[in-house]
């Protein structure tokens, strides 16, 4: 009866005891979640930079003016400077490019002008003599800073693919030809159709940016020259136009500006 009592009681006091406390098996570890930390900010990717305009190279042989004059242009005509790189060349996706020459301000013994352009076998391609008055289509008599001389339209285009030589001489006032000249090389490449959506998405303002970046030389300098007469205040083409003076390849910074910027138009070219 004692024993039957004592077991009783001792199935009571077991009964009490939590069944984490009855099982011989250790605990199962719990996974602990990592506290969350501050994630450090990416460093922020550099953009690479622009590509300075490059206009350096191998390019044609050519000559930027001649040494010796004759007649009423001894020792009295002041250098004319063609608008070109250090190369003598430039490309262009134009069938009928435009060029661009520097005459300094006032000069007095220049009457005419003449104008070619040849294929490689110096073969003219097209050939023009003007007075000053018709050449720049002018009332002045004089030129005066920058002028442009193109193939007609009329004309047939360049061809893709080849060289042509263009030059500008000067006539004296006894219409004697000076022996200074400006020459340089063109060949005219195909319009490739990222440049031609670039163009389409861009003003027409800004084309000459494109075609610098193009390292096209000939249609750049036209479309900032050719802006820049038509407004020779505009502070932005003329920063364009020194940019485009200092580029790799160049050196034409002594140029003087067309009157909208800063630089002088008195500053005459002096080599």
């Amino acid at each position: 009866m004692r024993s039957t009592i004592t077991l009783i009681i001792a199935c009571s006091l077991l009964s009490l005891i939590p069944l984490e406390a009855q099982s011989t098996e250790p605990p199962k570890p719990q996974k602990v979640k990592p506290i969350p930390t501050a994630t450090k900010p990416k460093p922020p990717v550099k953009k690479e930079q622009e590509p300075d305009l490059d206009f350096s190279g191998t390019g044609r042989p050519g000559q930027q003016t001649a040494g010796e004059s004759r007649g009423a242009c001894v020792n009295n005509l002041q250098p004319i400077r063609a608008i070109i790189p250090v190369s003598n060349s430039g490309t262009t996706v134009s069938s009928h490019p435009r060029f661009w020459v520097y005459f300094p301000e006032g000069e007095s013994n220049i009457t005419a002008v003449e104008f070619a352009i040849q294929d490689e076998g110096r073969k003219d391609v097209w050939r023009s003599k003007k007075a000053i008055g018709v050449a720049f289509q002018s009332s002045n008599k004089h030129p005066v800073s920058y002028q442009s001389f193109n193939l007609p339209t009329t004309e047939k285009p360049l061809h893709i693919g080849q060289w042509y030589r263009w030059y500008v001489k000067v006539y004296c006032e006894d219409q004697v030809a000076s022996q200074q000249y400006v020459q340089g090389w063109v060949k005219r490449v195909p319009l490739n159709p990222n440049l031609d959506l670039e163009l389409q998405a861009q003003s027409p303002h800004q084309h000459h940016l494109i075609y610098g970046d193009h390292h096209l030389w000939y249609d750049a300098t036209d479309q900032l020259l050719s802006s820049l007469k038509s407004n020779p205040t505009s502070l932005a083409l003329e920063n364009d136009w020194q940019n485009l003076l200092r580029a790799k390849g160049v050196e034409l910074e002594r140029l003087p500006s067309l009157g909208g910027g800063k630089v002088s138009q008195k500053s005459l070219l002096k080599d």
